[in-house]
């Protein structure tokens, strides 16, 4: 299987598995459950989530047996998305050429959408632990692993130093470093929790946790530095 064969392949799987997750929007408030789908399957590559996969292939495990962890750091990177999105954060109207969920359903129900996910995540990391294969004992690992990356000394952390920074409320004595310190920790560190979830469940030794660690935090900072320069000189169209 060629690499683009295989995203597309657990791409497939994932969606599959997040239209199972997510409650139907016929259950009440039927609101919050049309807001949740409308910005999960709004597209989006599933990078968290196949890396999640990825990580206990690389170990020896099967995509069935972290399907819901999976699924559940796309809801979490999802929530994000909504939050950055509002006009407290970055105030955008457009999300993968799709109008943002508050310009849909208004702020109060885009909040609620996003910490509906974000309850829904750590939820299905538990039922997780329903999978035979899976030791009950590995589950509060993930959950602290993923928690950790989703939140003050992880994503949320620089999301907070971002906003700081474009508020010109932090020094630019050195500027690099701060930068490094935003990629690493807005965007590397969920990608890194991503990888690590997949090897825990999938029984990983320390020395691979170690080493498929640093694969994601290396590759979590390549993504984000991509994306920045794109920001600034990629094609909106193509993008």
């Amino acid at each position: 299987m060629t690499l683009p064969q295989y995203l597309e392949s657990r791409r497939r799987l994932v969606d599959r598995a997040l239209h199972r997750a997510l409650l139907p929007t016929t259950r009440r408030p039927p609101v919050i459950h049309r807001a949740m789908r409308y910005s999960v399957f709004a597209g989006g590559k599933r990078l968290r989530s196949i890396l999640v996969i990825a990580a206990a292939e690389a170990c020896g495990g099967r995509p069935a047996l972290v399907m819901p962890t999976a699924c559940a750091l796309e809801l979490l990177h999802t929530y994000s998305l909504i939050h950055d999105d509002l006009p407290a954060m970055d105030n955008d109207d457009l999300r993968r050429g799709r109008p943002t969920s508050h310009r849909v359903f208004g702020e109060g129900i885009a909040i609620l959408a996003g910490d509906a996910l974000l309850t829904l995540a750590f939820q299905t990391i538990a039922e997780n632990a329903k999978i035979h294969d899976v030791h009950a004992a590995v589950i509060p690992q993930v959950l602290e692993v993923v928690a950790k990356g989703a939140g003050t000394l992880g994503m949320i952390g620089g999301q907070v130093v971002d906003l700081e920074m474009a508020q010109r409320r932090w020094s630019l004595a050195n500027p690099r470093a701060q930068v490094q310190y935003i990629h690493r920790h807005k965007t590397a560190a969920l990608i890194q929790a991503s990888v690590l979830a997949g090897a825990l469940l999938a029984g990983a030794s320390r020395k691979q946790q170690q080493a498929l660690g640093l694969y994601g935090e290396r590759i979590g900072m390549g993504f984000q530095i991509v994306d920045d320069i794109l920001d600034l000189i990629g094609d909106k169209a193509k993008l």
